[in-house]
């Protein structure tokens, strides 16, 4: 495949070269050639009017969740948790699970994100899922012992891991839930399988205050601390959120190499605060976007995500996150933090085609002033609804039509279960 004379390429390489008029030629799924007048026989993409970039990565999600968009508003973090998500969730099966993963996967292509890091459980019906649709994600079983059964759900994660250590878009990781729904022993048994993949380990920390005051009065310790106590933290740990670091936390991820997935409108929604995110670039400690889930903020629209990233931290200076602070997160360092950077993340040769355009008759791109501009643009006017995403060089999105996903089943059999949902935690409600 080549793409041809494109009007705009964003490479988020190390130098953030936007290039303008080049082509770029795909071979065997991956970048083999960025240049001009670039032949090839098969198949050619005029992209004269188009902006291409990398494909976005979403560092921390629960997709199957896009069945609870709306459940649950107003609420903070552990009243919506404990009043309405965990007593919907007792309705989600693996039919459920998988259904909801393919809405939040069009959801997702509809606005350029290729790559995903999810926690759930089930998770099987998730890898299933994104199997079938093309994109590529990171994938663990969720994991809490709050019912005592931190064995069964071990067994379960590393069957996973198992089946999916080979995979060629789904990179299997471990994920117990929090701090405060697990014991010590499942976070250090998890870091212990973690340890023996090699694979990431994904856990909330530092969400709100009050999980940090739980947590010190029960350990006497912040979550980042108490972790570090139990020898979890290295470079392979991402925290979701990190709302309430402490200096002292900051200190301790960065000696490590440890990551944060960085949250903006699930946290302001949930009423749990603004991450410090200049502090955490100051100490060097990396950082990836996320949205959440739709449960909590409400939609997957990572353009969005950058916009309020900026604009939050913004309230206090103006200069202290560009439009290139925050394409980085949703591209090249949410890779990074994902320990894919080798393979996504920019776009150049010998990494894969993870690929997203966007038409530059848009009206939300117009004017530019500039690559600046442009780049401006993107992260500030810009709506998301992109024209084509590849993965490894496939279309999974082409002039706007999936091409891997009947949209049609999917919605109708969304709207089932959510109807089932809805029933049964009003029911609940009306039993308290």
């Amino acid at each position: 495949m080549l793409l041809k004379d494109i009007r705009f390429l964003i490479t988020q390489n190390p130098d953030r070269d936007v290039l303008e008029n080049v082509d770029v030629h795909i071979d065997d799924g991956r970048i083999t050639e960025i240049g001009d007048n670039l032949t090839k026989d098969g198949e050619v993409v005029d992209c004269s009017d188009r902006i291409v970039m990398p494909g976005l990565v979403n560092t921390h999600t629960h997709v199957p969740m896009n069945l609870m968009r709306g459940l649950s508003d107003n609420k903070v973090l552990e009243d919506w948790l404990e009043e309405d998500i965990f007593p919907a969730e007792t309705c989600m099966d693996e039919h459920s699970t998988y259904y909801g993963t393919l809405h939040a996967v069009i959801e997702m292509l509809k606005t350029g994100t290729t790559c995903f890091n999810d926690m759930y459980a089930p998770e099987k019906p998730v890898a299933d899922a994104v199997h079938e649709a093309g994109v590529r994600a990171v994938l663990a079983r969720g994991m809490t012992d709050t019912d005592g059964d931190a064995d069964d759900k071990l067994q379960e994660s590393k069957q996973f891991i198992e089946q999916y250590e080979d995979h060629d878009r789904i990179t299997p990781a471990v994920a117990p839930h929090a701090v405060y729904t697990c014991s010590s022993e499942l976070l250090q048994r998890a870091k212990d399988q973690a340890d023996t993949y090699n694979t990431l380990y994904h856990i909330h920390l530092s969400e709100t205050m009050h999980e940090n005051s739980k947590c010190e009065d029960k350990h006497g310790r912040t979550p980042t601390a108490y972790l570090d106590k139990l020898d979890v933290l290295d470079d392979r740990f991402i925290g979701a959120h990190g709302v309430w670091l402490t200096e002292h936390d900051v200190n301790l991820l960065k000696e490590v190499g440890a990551g944060i997935a960085h949250n903006p409108c699930s946290n302001l929604k949930l009423g749990s605060g603004v991450a410090d995110i200049p502090r955490l670039h100051a100490h060097n400690v990396p950082v990836g976007l996320a949205t959440d889930s739709v449960a909590s903020n409400n939609n997957l629209n990572m353009f969005e995500e950058a916009k309020f990233a900026a604009l939050l931290q913004k309230r206090r200076d103006p200069r202290i996150m560009t439009e290139q602070d925050a394409l980085d997160m949703m591209t090249v360092h949410g890779a990074e933090l994902l320990g894919l950077d080798n393979e996504i993340g920019s776009l150049e040769e010998g990494k894969q085609a993870d690929i997203t355009t966007i038409s530059l008759h848009d009206e939300t791109l117009h004017p530019f002033h500039g690559t600046r501009g442009l780049l401006s643009n993107l992260v500030f006017s810009f709506h998301g609804h992109v024209t084509d995403v590849y993965v490894q060089g496939t279309p999974l999105r082409r002039n706007g039509n999936l091409q891997t996903i009947d949209s049609d089943t999917v919605k109708r059999e969304c709207r089932r279960h959510a109807t089932r949902i809805h029933q049964h935690t009003q029911d609940l409600h009306e039993q308290q």
